[in-house]
Formats: C-alpha cells, structure tokens, sequence
C-alpha cells in the first residue's frame, strides 16, 4: 500500500491522537502510578503519558496553536487513513542554527511501523525545507531512531549536556522586565544558548502552559527580557517540570557572544524567587562543560541535535 503525504488540518486531531496513543502499553494514573483503563483517567492523567497528542481535547489545543504560530503539519496516510504525522518549525535563527526547518515531532501508528511512513514524511519534509529556502532540516532524535536518521541522510550536529544548578537568591546587578506574553524576537539576532533541546523558536512558543487544565495552571513559569548596561537585549525563561515541579528547565535567548556566565546566574536567582529548588541547563559543549565545572554543577543527561543538508 502507498503512503500518501499531505498538510495536517485542525480536524485530524482524533486520528493523530490515535496514532500517539498506539504507543502506550498500559495506562496508569499520574503516569507511573497503578494502571488504569484509559477512560478512567483524566485529561492530565493522559497528557503525562505523552503531551497533548493523548486525548483529543487537548491535541486539538496544540493543533490549533502550531497552526496559528505559522508551524506545519504533515500527516501520513494509507487507504485515507491517518497513520503517521509530523510537526515543522521554521527556524530563522543566525547561522549556523538557520535558516532550517526543524523536526520538532515524528511519529508512525505502531501497527504501521517499518513500512516506509517515517521515510515519506522525512521526504517530505526535506521537500518543505527548500522550498522555503532553508539550508537544512534539523531534529533531536531518541537514541533507539538514529540508525533511522542515519538511513534519511542526517548526522549528528550539535552536541549538548544537560547540568543541574541550585536556584539561588543571587542579588542581580540588573532587574529583569517579566515579559509573559511577548512576540518571538525573530529579527534581533539571538540564537537560543541554553535549553536547546529542539529549536528557539519551538521553545518560546511552548513556554507558557497554556491547556485550561488546574494542574497546568498550577505549575510556575516566567519570561523575562534582561537589558544589559551595555546595551545588549537577552530573553530568559523558566517553566517547572511536571514530573517534578520543584525543578525548572532554564531557557536563554541571546546574542552568540554574550557573557553566559552572568545569563546563568539570573535563571539562578529567578529560579529561587519563583520557588525551584534546581534548575536544568541544557548547554552546548565544550562551553558547557567549562561552566559547569567552574560552578560545581551535576551532569543530568546528554542531547544530541542532528542536521541534514536540503538542497
């Protein structure tokens, strides 16, 4: 059977949530906790086991947002029957970051696996890629799918480390502005320099928790815009983990040669005045590796960002 390739549409929510919900073996509540019937449990009990894509309520949330923030949508079908999808975001970022398209999600129904979904829509987006006139399509892959990666023509790119820092009440030289609701700074030249674990402009968009779901809406998270004396402009955000809502992952937007030491400190001080106990940063290496040593920080886990040419 062929697989056909097209734009996803905010009415494949039902069929898209069927195909993430395909991966899950067994239910359970808070999502690790006694095993449940997938009806039993909450719009939040199913959100933990995957995100939005896990009931259609809240995948239609996230559709909706991905289209309207100017993200595409690919969708995979078979005899008119949605088996796979994927999610592309524009990355305009200074060199080498853009321009490129970026991989942000890849999934394939698992009755429908090895059977040529994942390469069509890699194929197709590659296509997306220079049509837009982008250099590259970039992706994080899980460790189990880059041999995939490796078979669709992409390499290993950039390397990062994730560090854990203690939130601490540092006193700050400069205050930063919170900026909650504030549009991506596409043409002011900053580059994302931590949290990287898919592309800037994808992490600025989902900061906010935004689902109208009370454990969402419970957990802390900020935006701040931090302008240096000497007239520099960076953008920093925390958002709480919801494994573990003590711990935020730390995010920085700024210029590729601004002091990320004193950048690292305010997520520190900002971490500790909204009531985390760590912070994880996402840092690339080697630069990552000299910070953290030099401020004791603990070795989380690595990322790995992996890059294919388009033509």
């Amino acid at each position: 059977m062929s697989v056909e390739v097209r734009a996803g549409r905010l009415e494949d929510a039902a069929a898209i949530t069927a195909v993430h919900c395909s991966e899950v073996a067994v239910w359970r509540r808070g999502g690790k906790g006694e095993p449940a019937p997938y009806e039993a449990l909450s719009l939040y009990d199913r959100w933990l086991h995957g995100g939005p894509w896990m009931s259609v309520e809240t995948c239609a949330v996230h559709l909706n947002r991905w289209l309207r923030a100017g993200f595409l949508l690919l969708v995979a079908e078979r005899d008119g029957e949605v088996v796979g999808e994927a999610e592309f975001v524009v990355e305009r970022e200074p060199a080498p970051y853009g321009p490129s398209l970026h991989l942000a999600l890849l999934i394939v129904h698992a009755s429908h696996r090895r059977q040529g979904v994942a390469r069509a829509l890699v194929e197709a987006g590659a296509r997306l890629a220079s049509n837009l006139g982008c250099a590259a399509l970039t992706t994080q892959p899980e460790p189990s799918a880059e041999p995939f990666y490796a078979s669709v023509g992409f390499s290993p790119w950039l390397w990062l480390r994730e560090w854990q820092a203690p939130a601490q009440p540092l006193p700050l030289p400069v205050e930063p502005d919170p900026l909650p609701l504030a549009p991506y700074p596409t043409d002011a030249g900053l580059v994302q320099r931590v949290g990287r674990y898919q592309c800037g402009r994808q992490a600025w968009e989902e900061l906010p928790f935004d689902l109208a779901l009370p454990e969402h809406q419970a957990l802390p998270w900020g935006r701040w815009r931090l302008a240096s004396p000497g007239g520099e402009t960076a953008w920093l955000g925390l958002k709480a983990q919801a494994l573990e809502p003590s711990q935020a992952d730390g995010m920085v937007w700024a210029r590729p040669q601004a002091d990320l030491a004193s950048l690292v400190e305010t997520l520190q001080a900002l971490a500790a005045r909204l009531g985390f106990g760590y912070v994880d940063l996402l840092l690339e290496e080697p630069e990552g590796h000299d910070l953290a040593a030099a401020r004791g920080f603990a070795h989380q886990t690595d990322v790995t960002l992996w890059r294919r040419e388009v033509s």
